[in-house]
């Protein structure tokens, strides 16, 4: 009989000692797959979610997904340096593009530069053929070898002009405006931040004779 006691107290002793092992064996595993620096992924997935929260009002543009035209005009001869400076500084801080033009303008109609004089003279030579009148070429500044075919001074009949000669079957003409001689200027700028309009604003008090409005922008 003793011996019968025997194997039994040893079977139960072994039968602890293997639940014993698996216990601390899962434990273990455990502890091994805990995620390495798991408190530093925690927050820095808290500064991801938050991190608009604490930036400056003020460091963004605006955008009001719409393009916005505005001119200013009225600046007096004396004050066009000042205000294109101005306008330099602005551009340097807002997202914006900025036309300079003239108040009185012609509409000139073109035919772009040719490489040199004698590709500007068989032009012109095929313009006449074609019964083109009033062609002849430009001899110096940014359209030198290039031909003039009018300079108008209103819009609709530079281009009642333009539609005449594109009929006889030439392309490629253009339309550009030209100062008149002892003309003002003025600004149209161009912008989709809505915090532009407040700055053109500021800027235009210091200039007291002069408005600013908003126009339909061209495309």
């Amino acid at each position: 009989m003793k011996w019968v006691v025997g194997m039994l107290l040893l079977g139960n002793l072994a039968i602890g000692g293997y639940f014993l092992w698996v216990r601390d064996s899962s434990s273990l595993q455990l502890d091994q797959y805990i995620p390495l620096n798991a408190d530093k992924i925690m927050l820095q997935s808290a500064h991801i979610a938050g991190g608009n929260r604490n930036r400056p009002s003020g460091t963004e543009n605006v955008t009001s997904g719409e393009q916005i035209c505005v001119e200013w005009r009225g600046l007096l001869e004396t004050d066009l340096e000042n205000g294109r400076e101005a306008i330099k500084t602005l551009a340097s801080q807002r997202v914006l593009s900025v036309e300079e033009l003239p108040v009185n303008r012609m509409y000139w109609v073109i035919f772009p530069p040719l490489p040199s004089q004698a590709a500007g003279n068989a032009k012109l030579r095929e313009l006449t053929a074609l019964n083109v009148q009033e062609a002849f070429i430009i001899k110096d500044g940014n359209w030198k070898n290039g031909i003039s075919l009018g300079l108008y001074a209103n819009e609709e009949a530079a281009r009642r002009r333009l539609r005449e000669i594109e009929s006889t079957g030439i392309s490629g003409l253009r339309l550009e405006t030209k100062a008149k001689d002892g003309t003002t200027y003025y600004y149209l700028i161009k912008s989709e931040d809505v915090a532009t309009l407040k700055d053109l604003d500021i800027i235009r008090q210091t200039f007291p004779a002069t408005t600013l409005t908003r126009v339909a922008c061209k495309k």
